[in-house]
């Protein structure tokens, strides 16, 4: 009798393959209201559960045990490689808790006013806020002669939250005269909307730094089921940084490999049901 292969091959089987790269989103709602897209990815992605399992070894077991296992630990990750270089793939991306406001760091040399006028009025930088205070120097002198650079807390404080420059008088220890012309030259980020770069540096990760999720959102190879779609989703994710490969051909890309972490919200509860992690199966 001859023999039959045995295989799992179905006449069905071929409308339930998953196809192509996906497509990576942003604070994903649902297939209708997908997020902010990412982009274009290049060498695939890769989704894991994240699970840890312990096992109970009692004495006398040759192996493991049914009822003897745990889940221990619950870490999902999904892991997308970009080749879009955008704001959102680099800050909250790439970069976890970057910052970004499409800045320009702008070097300037700025007239305060002569010592009097300093001195009644505090003026307020033209960097404010985004002046970048470990460059700041305030100069001063008679228009005859050098300038000196003045010392801060003995001839100014500056308040860092709004670059009001507050000047202290000479009967208080101030070395600045009535009669000097007063100068600061410092760098500033500067936000004007025609800003030639968005400047991005890492930032301290704050609970604002999670996205909503990221998700991973792929089709089946039969499209015209009713959710043709499976959908890999973290949850409440941050990213870690990687390192970029800058390619050597002229005719290369760069690729940006990010991985993103789910992180439990003790707000919603800390047990497997609230688990930051879901994949859902279009129903055929």
């Amino acid at each position: 009798m001859a023999s039959t292969l045995q295989t799992g091959i179905t006449a069905a089987a071929v409308n339930k393959y998953l196809r192509g790269p996906g497509k990576a989103y942003k604070d994903f709602e649902s297939i209708a209201v997908p997020g902010t897209l990412l982009g274009e990815t290049k060498g695939g992605s890769t989704f894991d559960w994240g699970l840890e399992f312990h096992d109970v070894e009692p004495d006398g077991a040759m192996g493991l045990i049914e009822g003897h296992r745990f889940i221990s630990k619950c870490i999902p990750s999904l892991e997308v490689n970009l080749l879009e270089n955008t704001a959102t793939s680099w800050t909250g991306g790439f970069l976890p808790a970057g910052d970004s406001t499409n800045e320009t760091p702008t070097a300037i040399v700025e007239y305060l006013g002569s010592g009097s006028a300093v001195r009644s009025s505090a003026p307020t930088l033209i960097g404010a806020a985004n002046t970048i205070f470990s460059t700041l120097q305030i100069w001063y002198g008679a228009a005859s002669t050098d300038a000196v650079q003045a010392t801060i807390t003995t001839d100014y404080t500056v308040a860092t939250g709004t670059g009001v420059v507050t000047f202290i008088a000479t009967a208080s220890g101030g070395s600045i005269a009535d009669a000097d012309e007063v100068t600061a030259k410092y760098t500033y980020d500067s936000t004007a909307s025609g800003d030639a770069y968005n400047v991005i540096t890492p930032g301290q990760v704050a609970a604002a730094d999670h996205w909503t999720n990221i998700a991973l959102v792929c089709e089946l190879s039969n499209q015209t089921y009713t959710n043709p779609y499976c959908v890999f989703i973290v949850k409440n994710c941050l990213s870690e940084a990687g390192s970029v490969t800058i390619p050597s051909g002229a005719l290369e890309e760069a690729v940006l490999p990010i991985k993103f972490f789910g992180f439990f919200n003790p707000a919603d509860g800390l047990t497997l049901a609230n688990a930051p992690v879901e994949f859902w199966l279009g129903a055929v």
